[in-house]
Order: C-alpha cells, then sequence, then structure tokens
C-alpha cells in the first residue's frame, strides 16, 4: 500500500479543462469587446484599434494554449482546437489587421473598407466546433 495513489495522470478531466478555458475565453470576449467599443473615428485611432486588438488576440491565445491538456481523446482534441485557432490567427486575423493598419496609415478608405471586410469574413464556425468537442462551452459561442 505504500505506493496507493502514486503514478496516476495529472493531467486534468475534460470537464475541468473546460472551466478553465471557459473563463480565459469569457475574458478574452470581453478585452475583445472593450476596444471594439471604443469604435475609432481617426486613421491614427484606426491602427491603435488594431494593435490592441492584435495584441488581445496574441495574448488570449497564447494563455489558452499554455491551459494543461487533458490526456487521450480528450487531450487530442483540445491540441486540435488549439492548432486551428493558432492557426486562424496567423492566416487570417492577423493579415487583416496588418491590412487595416496598412490602409489605415495610407488614409486609403476602400482599403480600410476590404480590411474590415476580410476581418469580419473569418469564419469561425470551425474553431467554434472544435472548442465545444474540447469541452469548451463559452469558446464555442
Amino acid at each position: 500500500m505504500a505506493g496507493a495513489g502514486c503514478g496516476g495522470s495529472s493531467a486534468p478531466t475534460r470537464a475541468t479543462y473546460g472551466k478553465k478555458v471557459d473563463k480565459l475565453c469569457s475574458t478574452l470576449d470581453d478585452r475583445v469587446s472593450a476596444i471594439q467599443r471604443k469604435a475609432p473615428t481617426t486613421t491614427d485611432e484606426l491602427v491603435a484599434f488594431a494593435d490592441d486588438l492584435g495584441r488581445v488576440i496574441d495574448d488570449g491565445v497564447r494563455q489558452l494554449s499554455d491551459v494543461k491538456r487533458p490526456d487521450g481523446a480528450d487531450g487530442e482534441k483540445a491540441d486540435r482546437w488549439i492548432k486551428e485557432l493558432t492557426r486562424q490567427k496567423d492566416e487570417a486575423i492577423k493579415p487583416a489587421l496588418a491590412e487595416l493598419k496598412d490602409a489605415a496609415r495610407k488614409k486609403n478608405t476602400a482599403a480600410i473598407q476590404r480590411a474590415v471586410q476580410h476581418i469580419q469574413q473569418v469564419d469561425e464556425k470551425r474553431v467554434n466546433q472544435l472548442a465545444r468537442e474540447a469541452g469548451a462551452r463559452s469558446c464555442g459561442d
């Protein structure tokens, strides 16, 4: 009995993982909403808006990536979600924000409108589905 209780996994359960990431997602959503409420009206404000939004998204994805994942199939689901979330940030969101900043610096209204459309067209369906499969409820809204 000397070893009883030893050697078990220190990985969280799917439910525990889901609670942790849901809390982070809620905070991230609040931070993004606070930035969006600023409603930039000048090109300088638009550049700052894109910078702020990029930093908040980078920070949020990093925090979500740092959460210890469950073992086994649940961990694989969490890995797929984080991988897709990171891919979307790097391949869709960040380039669209860079496009927005560039257009704002050039004071090019048509390019600003195109950049905003690109940001709005980021398809979150796959990321949201993977989040739900990983046990996250509020991250998949």
